[in-house]
């Protein structure tokens, strides 16, 4: 989808009511059903949000309601990943931080490993 149609499907979606952005919801869903196109990936947090909005959408929870839950997992969604960059970025630098594994040099070779020698006990 090339970015003026993403842009004025925004601006027009973002000037609906939510009751109406859930048809809209409802229509997109059809059109996935009909012409099967892959999805993009999701986190964990957002299928279980879009699960729990679909049951509220089934038992007539008003769209106010459902909306403040969107808010919440939203938040929720958005903390974890900031947990998960963290993480990873945490990695990135345990990973630099350890040294680098020499190779021998003459000197080390013609050491005696540790447990070979013996310790003199007076």
């Amino acid at each position: 989808m090339n970015e003026i149609l993403r842009k004025e499907i925004w601006r027009k979606l973002d000037s609906l009511p939510d009751d109406k952005a859930y048809q809209v919801l409802d229509f997109i869903n059809y059109l996935k059903s009909q012409y099967g196109e892959d999805e993009l990936p999701t986190s964990g947090i957002q299928k279980l949000g879009e699960m729990f909005q679909d049951t509220m959408r089934k038992r007539r929870v008003p769209a106010s309601a459902i909306r403040e839950t969107m808010k919440v997992m939203g938040a929720a969604d958005r903390v974890l990943g900031h947990v998960r960059a963290a993480g990873k970025e945490f990695l990135v630098e345990l990973e630099g931080s350890r040294p680098e594994p020499s190779a021998p040099t003459k000197r080390d070779a013609n050491r005696e490993p540790p447990e070979s020698r013996e310790i003199a006990v007076e």
